[in-house]
């Protein structure tokens, strides 16, 4: 049954590569080739071929100390508008974490109802105790005003995964609504350690690493990166939060999904700007093209967090890139074992 792909109103996945392609403006179409030979990437074709997941550390791609970058592709065994369908189901983007959960914030003029789930369960008591211990140095991408906020909730002496989880309730609808007004610039700074990151501005930095994106998608990169003041209206937009597990610890996300659709290809743009812990900000972008008798999905992932820069980097990448993988690759494992 072929999809009506306009009529789509779709959960897509995370992430994307536009690793670079002889393209003159956004209503080009690349081919995987135009795509993997421009790269700069040593490929091996025949690794794509076979359909095993391919990942790419982008040193090349990481324009500030503060950065990590990377890349994966697979091959599928299946019709582009097959795997297009199969992308529709939101839950691709999660692990296989018991908790998980992903929810689509439908009514973005009354979001507070969607956030009534947000909460820990009674076996991520662990992680309740850690926040009930918060100090000074612990890793959470809060704000200097969300942590008195917290401090003053614990000083009540209200112990409970309960209270826990509305705290955090406030702190992702506060902070969903923030970004739809203002975007990047409306993201708060984390407070970590007495230290002001400022998260909006490592966010616009580091895009400066999406060049090829940049180059050859002009429209939708300046789109992306003034959200809300977009130019165009050939998107499909989501917004999402969702509860994973990073560094085997529960953790709360907030996405943007900026979507276009065309015949034979699919291109998103998305940012994870709130991690409650672990790596401060995830951006991401997906192509989905034809390929050979099935589909070729690329993606390519940046990640700004303070916890990369300075003495140690090289060592501290490393452990950055796998939490990203973690995080990333479970999409593409999923769709790999249902097409291949």
């Amino acid at each position: 049954m072929k999809i009506n792909i306009k009529k789509l109103s779709f959960t897509i996945i995370s992430a994307l590569l536009i690793s670079s392609c002889n393209l003159q403006a956004d209503d080009k179409i690349p081919t995987v080739h135009d795509m993997l030979e421009a790269s700069g990437l040593k490929i091996d074709y025949k690794e794509i071929d076979s359909g095993n997941i391919v990942i790419f550390p982008r040193k090349d791609q990481e324009s500030t100390d503060r950065s990590i970058a990377l890349s994966m592709g697979v091959y599928l065994n299946a019709s582009y508008d097959d795997v297009i369908q199969a992308l529709v189901d939101g839950n691709n983007a999660l692990s296989d974490y018991p908790g998980a959960m992903f929810v689509r914030i439908k009514d973005t003029k009354n979001i507070k109802p969607h956030f009534k789930e947000v909460g820990f369960s009674k076996r991520e008591n662990a992680e309740v105790n850690r926040l009930y211990s918060f100090k000074d140095g612990d890793n959470y991408n809060l704000s200097s005003d969300e942590i008195k906020r917290w401090r003053s909730i614990v000083k009540k002496g209200q112990k409970s995964s309960a209270v826990a989880g509305s705290f955090f309730q406030d702190v992702l609808e506060q902070r969903t609504a923030a970004y739809l007004k203002g975007g990047l610039n409306k993201i708060k700074n984390y407070d970590q350690d007495g230290d002001d990151v400022k998260v909006a501005k490592g966010m616009k930095s580091s895009s400066v690493g999406l060049s090829s994106f940049k180059k050859w998608f002009p429209e939708f990169y300046k789109d992306y990166l003034n959200y809300p003041k977009i130019l165009s209206n050939k998107y499909i937009e989501n917004f999402y939060w969702y509860k994973d597990v990073m560094d085997d610890r529960p953790v709360f996300m907030l996405k943007h999904q900026m979507i276009k659709v065309k015949k034979n290809m699919a291109m998103v743009a998305e940012r994870q700007y709130y991690i409650s812990h672990g790596l401060d900000a995830i951006q991401m972008q997906m192509i989905v093209l034809p390929y050979k008798k099935g589909t070729f999905i690329g993606l390519s992932s940046q990640s700004f967090t303070q916890k990369v820069s300075g003495f140690g980097r090289g060592i501290a990448v490393k452990v950055g890139r796998n939490m990203m993988t973690k995080q990333i690759k479970p999409m593409l494992e999923k769709l790999h074992k249902k097409f291949n």
